[in-house]
């Protein structure tokens, strides 16, 4: 049994159901596999700015890394300065598109006194 106490593994089984949901909604949410064909998940390799590192865990709505050659994971946000992985190379994250780009622009609107 890989487990010493029940406890322990409860919270591994606690720790495994937080980082699915959280992963799950980061991918939904983001939209990596529609928009860059990648996905985000823990043993997962990504480059911040110029550095790489592995998805070690999640924070809610954040990234967990540990970059190569630190000893302390920091938290990231999935789509600031993020590269993720792929069989083809590295995959740039982009950020949403503003769905408030698109609005009118302010001359076209009819101001009323």
């Amino acid at each position: 049994m890989p487990y010493d106490h029940d406890d322990d593994q409860d919270d591994a089984y606690r720790t495994r159901r937080r980082q699915a949901h959280d992963l799950d909604h980061i991918n939904t949410y983001y939209q990596l596999p529609e928009r860059l064909g990648v996905r985000a998940a823990v043993g997962g390799r990504v480059r911040w700015t110029d550095r790489e590192g592995t998805i070690v865990d999640t924070a809610g709505t954040y990234l967990r890394v540990l970059l190569d050659g630190d000893t302390e994971p920091v938290t990231r946000q999935a789509t600031s300065n993020m590269a993720y992985a792929s069989p083809t190379g590295w995959v740039q994250a982009t950020r949403l598109p503003d769905p408030y780009a698109t609005a009118a622009p302010s001359s076209t609107l009819v101001h009323r006194p």
